[in-house]
């Protein structure tokens, strides 16, 4: 899809049945392509000679953020990473980045996206968020403002789901579906911090750019604040995602162990009237063996239960519970009275 927008009072208002090569020079034009097809592309590059490379640079997944120049055409191409939400639920990650492209030449403006975003419309319609990062009017700095404040909205986002999805874990309710989704939003932080890195790169190398104004220089430090804020903020929660996943494991490992202690305490105690039963299945001499069957049967039965529970009660480590506590005397004193 193809949009050309001329800015008028500060915002982009569309024009339809225009000619590429006949675009007026004197006016800020923004020329929006999102997820193009070839015949669009060609467009581009046959219409305006901007290099192929520049114009299929965000329609590659993999393209990383970077800053380059072609010194015949003059255009300026500037790629950075966005967040944008993976509605595909299979998906390894709820957030994911992609790549922006932006080709500049004098007032003319050509973005690539894969994805439409709701902060295109912010900036066509004039209402992005206005503080002292938005004092300059180029729009390249207006996409940085825009899509690394989006950054702060979906790790928001991130952060209230992983305090749900931690609660729901510590009370064990659907543990297996709350810790996958603890694993996707954790890659999804492991998109953003790459992504944001190599957007503070980027941002440096802006700064050192020939022809800034001190306003330019000191809006792009600002847009580095912002970016090294989200950073950290990102790393945050990857840190406490890190630490409830580690507390839930040690959590299971412990009712694991104490499993694994129960069982095994009861092999040991059925493993006595085993031993014995196999003892009295010898053909040899054994005790009570002179007494009348049945009565040697139930003598030497009892002699076993009472071996498993005496057995049972040593075993278990609260075993003072089957004994009542001892009342410890009371100290009374005694007042002396003066003769």
């Amino acid at each position: 899809m193809t949009n050309i927008l001329m800015n008028k009072d500060g915002k982009y208002v569309k024009m339809d049945n225009v000619n590429l090569a006949t675009l007026p020079t004197d006016e800020r034009i923004w020329i929006q392509l999102t997820n193009p097809n070839e015949i669009e592309v060609h467009r581009m590059i046959d219409e305006l000679k901007i290099p192929e490379d520049f114009v299929r640079s965000a329609l590659d997944d993999e393209e990383g953020p970077r800053l380059d120049e072609d010194d015949d055409t003059h255009y300026t191409l500037t790629v950075f990473d966005i967040p944008v939400i993976q509605r595909d639920t299979e998906s390894d990650a709820p957030y994911t980045t992609i790549p922006l492209s932006i080709i500049q030449k004098g007032n003319l403006t050509v973005t690539v996206c894969l994805q439409e975003n709701f902060k295109f419309h912010e900036i066509k319609q004039g209402t992005l968020r206005t503080n002292i990062l938005l004092d300059s009017k180029k729009i390249t700095y207006q996409f940085l403002l825009a899509f690394h404040s989006l950054y702060e909205v979906y790790l928001r986002a991130i952060d209230k789901t992983s305090t749900r999805l931690e609660s729901k874990l510590m009370e064990s309710k659907d543990a297996d579906t709350s810790l996958r989704e603890l694993m996707r939003l954790k890659n999804a932080l492991i998109y953003f911090a790459s992504s944001l890195r190599q957007n503070d790169l980027v941002a440096e190398k802006m700064i050192v750019q020939k022809g800034l104004t001190e306003d330019d220089v000191e809006t792009l430090e600002n847009i580095r604040v912002e970016i090294k804020q989200a950073f950290a903020t990102c790393n945050l929660q990857r840190e406490l995602m890190n630490e409830t996943m580690g507390t839930y494991s040690n959590i299971v490992n412990y009712q694991l162990a104490e499993r694994m202690r129960l069982l095994t305490i009861v092999t040991i105690i059925l493993a006595i009237p085993t031993l014995i039963a196999g003892i009295y299945g010898m053909n040899v001499r054994l005790p009570f063996d002179q007494l009348p069957g049945l009565n040697a049967f139930w003598l030497v039965i009892v002699v076993t239960i009472i071996a498993c529970i005496a057995t049972a009660i040593w075993m278990i480590p609260n075993r003072h519970v089957f004994n009542k506590p001892k009342k410890k005397p009371r100290n009374k004193h005694h007042k002396k009275k003066d003769n």
